[in-house]
């Protein structure tokens, strides 16, 4: 490897060092946070970095609480999306919230219900409502009933999604507990203890205690079933 190669490898790695502290220390504001949330929520972040063909995650906490935005869109609508749709739906609601006048720390879900309650009319204000992403779901939704309810097989698709992405977590991480799911996911703490109850009874995950400390209560911890 040349000098100028070796170089760059270093100051990635130091630009990397530094940018997994500062997300630790964002992490940590909630509360006791463990290596393995903080690497799954790295890795969440460097996937939507070269999605959004970003050039760096520096500074991180500015990518962190956009990465935040993207996952509560993605909650609200209960659809499996990428990174970039994700990306065109938060420039669509930001324009929206501007048209309603609603002030910038206003939660992403309480715009989209505000949307629905309005109608679709109030994408007559966008001039490329006819290319909207949000408008093509929320018409979808609205055509097959599914504005005020959801449907029983889009409930049960959700929670096959969640079981696979809590599979998936613990088969790249595990074993975590269930707070550590949850901070993860950020999904109730009830919606968890469903999805790993399933995942037991299916045989693909297993529960067991175990001490992370010599002192204190054992933790109930999670891992899939090898």
């Amino acid at each position: 490897m040349s000098y100028n190669g070796i170089m760059t490898t270093e100051i990635e790695r130091l630009n990397e060092k530094k940018e997994l502290k500062e997300l630790r220390r964002l992490l940590s504001l909630n509360g006791d946070i463990s290596e393995r949330v903080v690497m799954v929520t790295w890795s969440a972040l460097r996937k939507m970095q070269r999605e959004l063909d970003l050039p760096s995650l520096s500074p991180i906490k500015q990518h962190y609480y956009f990465y935040r935005k993207l996952e509560e869109i993605r909650r609200a609508l209960n659809l499996s999306m990428n990174f970039t749709q994700l990306n065109q739906l938060y420039i669509e609601i930001t324009t929206l919230r501007d048209l309603l006048g609603l002030p910038e720390i206003t939660p992403i879900s309480e715009i989209i219900t505000l949307v629905r309650r309005e109608s679709l009319e109030l994408f007559a204000s966008l001039d490329n409502r006819a290319d909207s992403l949000l408008f093509r779901i929320l018409l979808l939704k609205s055509t097959s009933g599914e504005e005020d309810s959801i449907g029983t097989s889009e409930r049960l698709r959700l929670k096959h999604e969640l079981d696979c992405t809590l599979f998936e977590i613990l088969k790249a991480y595990g074993p975590l507990s269930r707070p550590e799911l949850v901070q993860l996911t950020d999904v109730a703490r009830s919606t968890i203890y469903d999805s790993l109850t399933r995942l037991i009874t299916k045989g693909f995950v297993i529960q067991y205690s175990k001490k992370r400390n010599p002192v204190g209560r054992p933790i109930t911890l999670f891992d899939v079933k090898i």
